[in-house]
């Protein structure tokens, strides 16, 4: 809500400001120099400067538009903003008789090649953060786009998608490991905070798992509040040290006091027979989540038995 009023506010600023300087300019010009008569005009200049005045202009209100607040954004309105006003410039420049004005026959060469400078400058910016963006993209959705496949809170896939990308890692007979997230007493953090909140908080650490992981990993929302992530190419001690680092890095990312509590697991061939028969694909997918609910079942119902232990023995621990 507030991304949007800002971008309405941006919006409608530029709109001021463009049509103050489209009618100032024309009338200051007119009053201080002389107009060309119809034969000394080349329309043809008009009309190609024009064009590029234009657009110049659809190309500003693009960027106003749809790019977020930021510093790649303020140097993109910059650059192009000034190059409008360059664009601009020369039109009326082909009206009027501006030779006599010295400092407007100056200040007409710099708005053009200063606005085309920063925006280069803009564009090698927007590059590496278009870099970022799609690192995020590839580890989310690994250029599987469905969008009935898309979670519409935190824009992962889901967990259909999921199956997906696993069913092709199986007949692909890549080495892969799988790490389950489920966030602790997530129902408490609704109640205490709300649910505007708490889709917050999800949305939070679907982005920071996003950044984290690598480019050939893969992480969706699996269900509520519960994450699942494919890691590819991957060993026995890596799975298990990514997992841990994931574990300690939830609370510090979420910026809310959460925990989050994490099992992983190296498919081996033995879990991919039954009885000495082939299962599917689909079989196969299916007995390898089945598997991952199971461990995390088992992991939250000893969590709260070791937390009291533990708080046990430290009470115990205490001088009286």
């Amino acid at each position: 809500m507030v991304e949007n009023s800002v971008k309405s506010l941006r919006l409608a600023f530029t709109y001021s400001l463009s049509l103050f300087i489209v009618f100032i300019v024309p009338i200051l010009l007119w009053q201080t120099t002389l107009a060309k008569n119809a034969l000394q005009v080349d329309w043809l200049d008009i009309a190609t400067e024009g064009a590029l005045f234009i657009l110049s202009m659809c190309w500003l209100m693009v960027i106003v538009s749809v790019r977020p607040s930021g510093s790649v954004t303020n140097l993109l309105i910059a650059g192009l903003s000034s190059y409008c006003l360059g664009c601009y410039l020369d039109l009326l420049d082909e009206i009027f008789i501006v030779k006599t004005l010295g400092i407007y026959h100056w200040f007409e060469k710099m708005p053009t090649p200063l606005g085309l400078l920063v925006l280069t400058y803009g564009l090698w910016r927007w590059r590496d953060e278009q870099a970022v963006v799609n690192r995020q993209l590839q580890t989310r959705e690994q250029y599987h786009r469905e969008h009935h496949l898309t979670d519409s809170l935190t824009l992962l896939n889901d967990a259909k998608a999921f199956e997906h990308h696993l069913t092709k890692a199986l007949s692909q007979h890549q080495s892969f490991g799988l790490i389950m997230l489920d966030i602790d007493h997530f129902h408490r953090i609704n109640q205490k905070l709300g649910m505007d909140e708490g889709d917050k908080l999800l949305t939070q650490l679907a982005n920071w798992l996003s950044s984290v992981l690598r480019n050939q990993d893969i992480v969706c929302r699996y269900s509520g509040d519960r994450f699942v992530i494919l890691l590819r190419d991957v060993i026995p001690s890596f799975v298990g040290v990514m997992a841990e680092q994931l574990e300690h890095g939830v609370t510090r990312s979420s910026g809310v006091d959460c925990s989050a509590t994490l099992v992983w697991m190296l498919p081996s061939p033995k879990m991919m027979t039954n009885n000495d028969t082939e299962l599917t694909s689909r079989d196969e997918v299916l007995m390898l989540l089945q598997s991952l609910n199971q461990k995390m079942s088992q992991q939250k119902a000893s969590r709260p038995s070791k937390q009291w232990q533990r708080a046990s023995h430290v009470n115990q621990s205490e001088p009286a």
